[in-house]
């Protein structure tokens, strides 16, 4: 029996609810976040989801729905959500050091049963102090381990009764919960899988859990990865908390534009700010990237028989992270795929053969290798924008009036990463 015993925390209704924390007004309104370019619906509030939006429904289909209803719509604030989705991650390392960051609004904690003997008090205490510090309401799901703290945390949120905490660590009423959760909502369970399961006859989760009696037949049929999940809801740990996730093997960046763009100077704009966002991810990281990919798209509806896509990607001689003679490559490939004739919607870069900075082997006949005095000065770029926000140091080759950026009709202030849009409170 391990020691340990496992937290899943879960922003509720996560970018709906970092637009109220800033907008009290928005308190029980029915909300709805739009893609790039208030596209489509990809997040909803519980009041919203009532009204009848739909997850990835197109904006423009439910307008009645809209105004009838007073949905509030928001653009997607992505610099809003990762900040706020950095103060929790960083509450939660208060509680405990072992923290494992699973998506934007969500993180597995791991801590020693003696810590927190009274395991529904500490849940408590979980979800008051992340209320406390950072507004955000949150579920907590507490367990043997982490497949079962994934199955607590969806029940506390779903079911009322709970006040949005559920401890399953040595609970009578564990196995009645398994039987009422589907194969599909198994952590790792996905639809293929859980088909094969129904035809063997195990329809929920407690019939799974009941397989640990025939370990052989489970690796036959689901591999060790199934393995693991069976001997994960008999409360056997086999996945650990990861603190350090494994550096990314592919930084992306990719934007569609507000309206179509056919000018070179302003795909131009775009592809040195793609680059630069990118490249400041792969520094984040310590690493230095060998291949630059760009991509560029036309609206592949227009004629569906022509080619939409367009890529290259540019080998670098030397590994490197400086902004500069990456947006220089950048606009090489550009220079490559730019046709005047073409209406292009969407631009994506794209690093790979991502390497840790501290193994690249230099090259004493090169001139491109990444230099000290280079790592320093894109060290302090860097630094200079996390602390007074974004873009506030950046290349003039990315731009200053933007007019390719996408259409953010609805877009809120970005509260906690820009000075001159902080909060303002008036005093009486």
């Amino acid at each position: 029996m391990s020691n340990s015993v496992y937290a899943l925390i879960d922003c509720n209704n996560f970018y709906a609810s970092c637009e109220r924390v800033f907008d009290p007004q928005l308190r029980g309104k029915p909300i709805a976040i739009l893609s790039n370019n208030d596209g489509c619906i990809i997040a909803r509030s519980d009041e919203a989801k009532k009204a009848g939006v739909k997850m990835g429904i197109p904006e423009f289909k439910i307008r009645d729905l809209i105004k009838e209803k007073n949905i509030v719509l928001k653009s997607s604030n992505y610099a809003l959500y990762g900040d706020m989705s950095r103060r929790v991650m960083e509450t939660l390392r208060h509680l405990t050091p072992k923290v494992e960051p699973y998506s934007i609004d969500e993180a597995f904690m791991e801590f020693p049963k003696l810590i927190a003997k009274d395991l529904d008090h500490f849940g408590k205490e979980i979800k008051t102090t992340v209320k406390q510090w950072t507004g955000l309401p949150v579920s907590v799901g507490i367990a043997p381990s982490k497949t079962l703290a994934k199955v607590a945390n969806e029940t506390a949120k779903s079911n009322p009764q709970y006040n949005g905490v559920l401890n399953l660590v040595e609970n009578p009423r564990l196995n009645n919960l398994l039987k009422e959760t589907k194969l599909t909502d198994i952590w790792g369970i996905g639809t293929g899988l859980s088909q094969r399961l129904f035809k063997e006859g195990i329809q929920n989760a407690f019939q799974l859990k009941q397989q640990i009696s025939r370990k052989e037949w489970v690796r036959s049929k689901l591999s060790v990865t199934g393995l693991r999940t069976v001997m994960e809801l008999n409360g056997d740990p086999c996945l650990n908390v990861e603190q350090v996730g494994d550096p990314r093997k592919g930084i992306m960046t990719s934007r569609s534009f507000g309206k179509a763009v056919t000018d070179y100077n302003d795909l131009s704009e775009a592809i040195a700010q793609f680059v630069s966002i990118a490249a400041e991810k792969l520094r984040a990281q310590n690493s230095v990237a060998s291949l630059l990919h760009v991509t560029l798209r036309t609206n592949k509806y227009s004629n569906y028989k022509s080619k939409y896509k367009y890529g290259i990607e540019f080998p670098l001689r030397m590994p490197t992270a400086n902004t500069s003679h990456l947006i220089k490559c950048g606009h090489a490939c550009l220079d490559k795929l730019y046709q005047s004739d073409q209406r292009y919607k969407k631009a994506a870069v794209m690093f790979t053969g991502i390497l840790p900075e501290s193994e690249v082997q230099q090259d004493l006949f090169s001139k491109n290798h990444y230099t000290t005095s280079e790592h320093n000065l894109m060290q302090k770029v860097d630094e200079i924008n996390t602390k007074y926000g974004s873009e506030t140091t950046h290349f003039a080759s990315t731009g200053i009036e933007k007019s390719w950026q996408m259409k953010q009709e609805h877009l809120s202030p970005k509260y906690t990463t820009k000075w001159n849009e902080l909060v303002e409170i008036q005093a009486y």
